[in-house]
């Protein structure tokens, strides 16, 4: 019978191993022995395809395995990221409280076994708001209060932070404040981001919270540890791969962890003879098949989205090798030229370029490069001065 496959090529599933992320674990750690720990609200931020779901995940299940209450919540920009993390903590005092018929709720602390009787806390009520939603200030006080009683704590985590929500995320950051370090309940908190937000703060228009958090790039594996990544699951599984074989793997990958699972799940499935174990060529087949899937499912999504205005930009930037100036896409542009700073901040914030110093951007990785300048050409916009007439409404950009 073939072993089913070790591999986990999907968005914020944990891959087998998880590899080059023990720093950051290791930060997180010390807030479970110390609230005061200056990890007690943290930052990961990266590109898309580095892992900064996977790695909340498993900071997550450090709380769960640790005893604390985990609140997890995903922003995507969209409205509502305060209601959405009251909701779910009044939820998590309704599971860990028990109604009773008439007073105030109570909590079980403890039992006794020789039926002395039953130890109970008073647990004040979360007070709604005048829209009658649960009050996030008031409803983490009363969260973080029964959690320190049983001797726990809470942990917060949000992602896909994204700067259209600086308003709520300052919110957020006021109440967080004041429930955690003001008040010393132990309530911390993990958010993740695209580098865009980065920007966001180191230029001081953000959130002041933000810019206290202790913050973490996430960025791509190193070779050894990719190796490792792709290795390790292959041999727990029973079989092996040849060196030369691993070797082409690590390289294509780029040390990209969702392009890491993609190899190594299509190797598997692409070998044929796993008692054999796994070879150059099926490694290449593998890694044409996952580079082309990864294009599809990390850069698809947002070029699909993209105005044709936008596409052009992305076009003008094929022409240099690494980075692009501003002043050149505004020349090869072929539209206002004033305009240049709108678009470049609408596709920082699309997760395809990135800053790298005053006035010159590039793209995120070469795997976005790849896929623009193929989509570009199919699509007609690999001349960018010149308007693409098979494409409607360019003025939507």
């Amino acid at each position: 019978m073939r072993p089913p496959n070790p591999f986990s090529p999907s968005f914020g599933i944990s891959p087998p191993v998880l590899v080059g992320r023990r720093d950051v674990l290791n930060s997180f750690d010390t807030v479970f022995d110390n609230i005061r720990s200056p990890s007690y609200a943290t930052l990961l931020w990266g590109f898309r395809g580095v892992g900064k779901t996977v790695l909340l995940n498993e900071i997550e299940d450090r709380a769960k395995a640790r005893g604390w209450a985990v609140v997890s919540v995903a922003a995507s920009g969209r409205r509502g990221l305060v209601d959405r993390i009251a909701s779910k903590a009044a939820a998590l005092i309704s599971s860990l409280t028990h109604e009773g018929h008439s007073g105030p709720r109570r909590a079980v602390t403890g039992v006794s076994i020789m039926g002395v009787g039953i130890q109970t806390e008073r647990v004040p009520i979360p007070v709604p708001d005048e829209n009658g939603k649960p009050d996030l200030e008031a409803t983490l006080a009363s969260l973080g209060d029964l959690l320190a009683e049983r001797g726990t704590g809470l942990l917060l985590t949000i992602d896909e932070l994204h700067v259209s929500e600086i308003d709520e995320i300052r919110e957020f950051g006021n109440v967080f404040q004041t429930s955690s370090r003001r008040q010393e309940r132990p309530i911390a908190f993990v958010g993740a981001a695209l580098p865009e937000l980065e920007e966001r703060l180191l230029s001081g228009d953000a959130s002041t919270f933000l810019q206290r958090c202790r913050r973490h790039e996430i960025g791509n594996l190193r070779p050894s540890e990719t190796a490792a990544a792709l290795r390790r699951p292959i041999e727990l599984a029973g079989t092996r791969i040849e060196d030369d074989a691993l070797t082409i793997a690590v390289d294509a990958s780029e040390g990209r962890p969702y392009l890491v699972q993609l190899i190594g799940y299509h190797a598997w499935d692409d070998t044929e003879d796993l008692e054999r174990g796994i070879s150059v060529a099926e490694i290449r087949r593998a890694v044409d098949d996952a580079i082309e899937q990864y294009g599809q499912h990390v850069h698809g999504p947002v070029w699909y989205r993209l105005s044709d205005l936008d596409k052009r930009f992305l076009a003008a930037m094929l022409t240099d090798p690494e980075t692009s100036t501003i002043a050149d896409i505004g020349s090869r542009w072929g539209h206002n030229p004033r305009s240049v700073s709108t678009y470049r901040k609408r596709l920082m914030s699309a997760g395809l370029i990135f800053s790298v110093g005053r006035g010159r951007v590039a793209f995120v990785d070469p795997s976005a490069r790849r896929f623009v300048a193929a989509r570009a050409a199919a699509e007609g916009f690999s001349d960018p001065a010149e308007p693409n007439h098979n494409r409607t409404d360019p003025t939507t950009g």
